[in-house]
């Protein structure tokens, strides 16, 4: 079993991975931060699909211990490190829908290049979707914007975009395929300080950050393309970190954004 360990960003609370290990799919895989940083380390085997070993599940009750006696809710960004809908982990994924629902205050953020197999890999007392799970889809070209289609018709409590990295201008088409969705976020590509990101041109960050505006969707934008781990968040000099509440008064209408301006 494979050892993993928590990391923190900044517009989650957690990250966990069930399993870590995963195959390329599309364009946006190319540069994947997972492949550069398992290829640097003794032993990795990045398109070897792992179940964590039994200390790292054990890790998100602890967490719900914790949120719960203080009476609130945390985020946790699931499979940085692979892809929570993949074939390969089918054996594994009841016992991850298991841990999901034991940790009631944990806010579970999954997303997937693998829509087409959503709808088979919901648990069956899904229903109109788990309260803490918010699922999420990767759009990097327009081509694969079928991808907001086919997440659009899994019920849920909040859908989200996650247009990283952004390889093309994604508008105006992107707007035509964003109904449904209650939270986008947006980056060019890291270089994980290892290798040259593919290009990224501010204004196709600001015509997504436009057109999220102009429908009242949550915006965040985590950084332009750079070859640092972490590249500049900010867009036209501000930080855009719009991201809806944990626990969403209804489907898709989040509330209560708040928006961090810099220099």
């Amino acid at each position: 079993m494979a050892k993993c360990n928590e990391n923190n960003s900044s517009q989650h609370d957690y990250s966990f991975n069930f399993w870590v290990g995963c195959k390329k799919f599309s364009e946006g895989c190319q540069n994947c931060y997972m492949f550069v940083a398992q290829s640097t380390i003794p032993y990795g085997r990045p398109a070897e699909v792992r179940r964590c070993n039994p200390s790292t599940w054990k890790k998100p009750i602890t967490w719900q211990r914790k949120a719960a006696k203080a009476g609130e809710s945390k985020s946790v960004f699931a499979c940085s490190y692979s892809d929570f809908f993949m074939e390969e982990a089918d054996e594994w994924r009841d016992d991850a829908w298991s841990l999901i629902r034991a940790t009631p205050n944990l806010i579970w953020r999954l997303t997937s290049k693998r829509t087409h197999l959503m709808a088979d890999r919901l648990p069956k007392d899904w229903g109109s979707g788990y309260p803490n799970v918010w699922l999420g889809t990767t759009v990097e070209l327009k081509k694969y914007m079928y991808r907001l289609d086919q997440l659009r018709q899994i019920p849920c409590v909040l859908r989200w975009a996650e247009l990283s990295p952004v390889l093309e201008d994604l508008l105006p088409e992107l707007a035509d395929h964003i109904d449904g969705i209650g939270w986008v976020n947006a980056s060019g590509e890291t270089g994980c300080n290892r290798i040259d990101p593919r290009p990224f041109d501010l204004q196709w960050g600001r015509n997504i950050r436009d057109m999220c505006k102009e429908k009242d969707i949550p915006f965040r934008f985590s950084h332009v393309a750079g070859r640092a781990r972490y590249p500049d968040r900010h867009l036209d000099g501000v930080i855009y970190n719009e991201i809806p509440p944990l626990m969403p008064k209804s489907e898709n209408k989040p509330g209560g954004c708040v928006i961090v301006t810099g220099a």
